[in-house]
Parts: C-alpha cells; structure tokens; sequence
C-alpha cells in the first residue's frame, strides 16, 4: 500500500530552476518539496490509521524517490486488507492511507510549496 507525490510541471520548473542551481542542486530540491508534501501524507496516515497493536501505523513511512518524488507507504503486509477490507473473511475496509492523501491535497502543496520556496531563496543566497 503506498502513495507517490510528484511535483507536476518538472520542464518547465526545472528549466527555471536551472538559472538558479546545479542540476544536482536542482533535483535536491525538488525531491525535498516533494518528500515534504509526502510527510504530510504519512502523518496524517498514522492519524487516521485503525489501531491494534500499533504495528500498522508504525510501518507508515516516507521514502524519497529522487527525481521530484517521494513515496509514502505502510509496510505491514497487512496494510492492503485494512485498507481495502477483506471479502472473503467480510472484513470491511478502514481506509487510512487514500483520506490521508485526498483529504489534505491542499496541506500537501502547501508543504511542497514551502519546502521549494525556502530551497530557492537558500540557493540565491
């Protein structure tokens, strides 16, 4: 189970961004933005994620992907029946991981935006 955030409109941003900073520099930051909205993602997971014995909110975690992405997952092989539920044994579904993303899609720019905007200004000095 797990959720990706990409910056939309890398060519273009990165063809800007290019003025500003190394290619290396450029992709740092990026993927900093990106893995900042994915924190926001994360945790709001382990808000919203159904709770036993805890197993399941602690494997929610974030994973930078580099390229202007980030990954956010729940490691517990469980994790796509808590979700989904499961209808062989009429588990029902406890969705955490998708309201985590969907609810809080403003939060979630917000964060990469922040993140992007206090790299650029470190880089212009």
């Amino acid at each position: 189970m797990s959720f990706e955030v990409s910056i939309g409109g890398l060519d273009e941003l990165r063809a800007r961004l290019a003025k500003l900073a190394s290619a290396d520099q450029m992709e740092s930051m990026l993927t900093g933005a990106a893995q900042a909205g994915a924190m926001v993602i994360e945790g709001w997971a382990k808000v919203k994620c159904p709770v036993d014995t805890g197993f399941l909110r602690n494997s929610i975690q974030t994973e930078s992907l580099g390229g202007g992405r980030a990954r956010v997952f729940a490691g517990a092989e469980y994790a796509i029946y808590v979700e989904y539920g499961v209808p062989s044994r009429h588990m029902g579904a406890q969705p955490y991981m998708r309201p985590a993303a969907d609810d809080h899609r403003d939060e979630v720019t917000q964060a990469a935006a922040f993140q992007l905007s206090k790299a650029i200004d470190e880089a212009m000095g």
